[in-house]
């Protein structure tokens, strides 16, 4: 059996990783100009640079999101409507890294990422705030974070304004949140974990 303390410190670092790459991600983006209007990509190292760290943030979101609300993690074990949001969280997570790895490997073979590779990123968005309601409220009824499982509505928020705005800055601004809050939420698993606060129950 995997020991708790060693599965709280993935779940932890794996929130950190995801929201810092995946901001990395959208922040490199914004710096180096990577595409054409039409969608060609001019700056190949910079839109590969860009869409790596996004997949491999979005991985780390699934390991996070895998390791919430189990028996023995730091959270506790989650209520139904946890499991039911922390399920639709995961196929959004998986979605979102399919739409790096698909953009990525399109753009490398043509020149251009396939247009369909970004409904992968907007289903893969929108079953964020779909799903932050009921995991939220799942943490919340496990009773192991104290208020900061309201770090999951502010994510699920942030996502919904990234999906919606189309206009700069909300739209960057919305994705922001939506990966500072994971940050948040990974730095407060790993502090309690070394105050010993949310130990595991036998």
């Amino acid at each position: 059996m995997t020991d708790p303390t060693v599965a709280d410190r993935r779940t932890g670092s794996a929130a950190v990783a995801a929201g810092a790459l995946l901001f990395a991600s959208v922040a490199a983006e914004l710096v180096w100009t990577v595409q054409r209007p039409d969608g060609t990509v001019t700056n190949l190292a910079g839109f590969a640079l860009y869409l790596t760290a996004w997949t491999g943030g979005s991985v780390a979101l699934v390991v996070a999101l895998v390791g919430l609300g189990g028996a023995r993690s730091v959270t506790g074990p989650l209520p139904r409507s946890g499991h039911i949001g922390r399920g639709i969280a995961l196929i959004g997570a998986v979605l979102l890294a399919g739409f790096g790895a698909v953009c990525l490997a399109t753009a490398l073979a043509t020149g251009a990422p396939a247009e369909w590779s970004f409904l992968l990123f907007a289903v893969g968005l929108l079953l964020m705030p779909v799903s932050a309601v009921p995991l939220a409220l799942g943490l919340r009824r496990a009773g192991r974070l104290g208020g900061w499982w309201a770090t999951v509505l502010v994510g699920g928020a942030g996502a919904l304004v990234g999906l919606l705005a189309e206009a700069d800055p909300w739209h960057d601004l919305g994705l922001f949140v939506f990966f500072t809050s994971w940050v948040a939420l990974g730095v407060r698993l790993l502090g309690a974990r070394d105050r010993g606060e949310l130990a595991p129950t036998a």
